[in-house]
């Protein structure tokens, strides 16, 4: 009776659930019925896939003790202790639960949403090695919301991109600029696309350098040339004279996707509601 009477009351818990709706448009290749779920195992046991429109899996939620002693009259802040894991959402498929990034690897999408730098470059070079050696007949499509990046970096994707049996297609989300851009315009002809509201910036490199006067010079020699290797591409991907793109990399030049589309930028526009 005495141990009945010390015994520390457990721990109330609480279980968390979230709705999500998933909007119809969402679909992939082969149209697979998928649902959404957390990574979580329920703490009511197992139960079958969860729809669309339904509750995710609960977790249990461990409360500091102090804050939940303190809940009745001081109407104080219910804190979750640190060490409460973030919730990545799953998809359901017919081979198990894959996490997003997954899912759209298998569907041969990349996405560029980030400046592009050494690290970004890698993994991008990475998916479009390994898709290329998975199916190297089956396009690739990367959909690009970047404002702009490191030269070396983004001329290294492009490499790749221009190296690799698969065609790979561009969709500029949101903005392509500086060397974003070159990457949307360095997609594969008649599979370079934008959304409607988009904005495409072209401009010539920029530079800031500091040091030693001849250490300065080579560095501004350099970004000389790079300036010149990416009037020149442009002028490829475009069709357009150098002149005409030296006139639009003077300074920057920030263009609707009809302009864009003028240019030769893009090859189309994908069309919304709005």
């Amino acid at each position: 009776m005495v141990s009945q009477a010390l015994s520390v009351p457990a721990t109330p818990t609480f279980t968390i659930a979230s709705h999500r709706r998933i909007p119809s448009q969402l679909a992939f290749s082969h149209r697979n019925p998928c649902t959404i779920a957390s990574s979580f195992h329920s703490p009511y046991g197992s139960s079958s896939q969860i729809g669309l429109s339904s509750k995710t899996h609960g977790f249990r939620l461990k409360l500091d003790e102090k804050s939940t002693h303190d809940v009745g009259t001081s109407y104080g802040v219910i804190e979750a202790k640190t060490g409460n894991p973030p919730i990545t959402p799953a998809i359901m498929t017919p081979g198990g639960a894959l996490d997003l990034s997954s899912v759209l690897f298998r569907n041969r999408i990349i996405f560029i949403g980030q400046p592009v730098n050494s690290q970004v470059a890698q993994r991008v070079i990475s998916q479009l090695v390994t898709l290329a050696t998975i199916d190297p007949d089956a396009d690739i499509l990367m959909y690009i919301n970047c404002p702009g990046g490191s030269t070396y970096s983004v001329l290294a994707i492009y490499d790749c991109m221009s190296w690799i049996k698969p065609k790979v297609g561009t969709v500029c989300f949101g903005v392509a600029a500086s060397q974003g851009t070159l990457l949307l315009a360095g997609g594969e002809k008649g599979m370079r696309y934008s959304m409607p509201n988009a904005r495409i910036m072209i401009n010539q490199p920029q530079c800031g350098f500091g040091g030693h006067v001849e250490d300065v010079r080579r560095l501004v020699n350099e970004s000389v040339q790079s300036r010149y290797k990416m009037e020149k591409m442009f002028s490829a991907f475009t069709g357009q004279a150098l002149e005409k793109v030296q006139e639009y990399t003077e300074r920057d030049s920030f263009l609707s996707v009809s302009e864009a589309l003028e240019l030769g930028l893009i090859d189309g526009v994908l069309e919304t509601e709005y």
